[in-house]
């Protein structure tokens, strides 16, 4: 899905779009002390769905590791 942006027009695609957004609204050591959240993430005392749904939130930080990521 590409999506004008800016007055010129120009045509971007959705991962550019998210790669710029995120250079620009979430700093590079943000993202990078989500990346060890979730390389750290452990169970603990967090059921299998609360696990679950952090492990889905901190992936998105880490897309090396998430397969699934388009």
């Amino acid at each position: 899905a590409n999506q004008r942006l800016g007055a010129g027009g120009a045509f971007i695609s959705w991962a550019r779009f998210k790669q710029e957004f995120l250079t620009k609204y979430f700093p590079a050591n943000e993202r990078n002390r989500k990346v060890i959240e979730f390389m750290e993430l452990k169970q603990g005392g967090m059921s299998v769905s609360g696990y679950a749904a952090k492990f889905e939130d901190l992936c998105r930080f880490a897309p090396h590791y998430n397969t699934m990521e388009a």
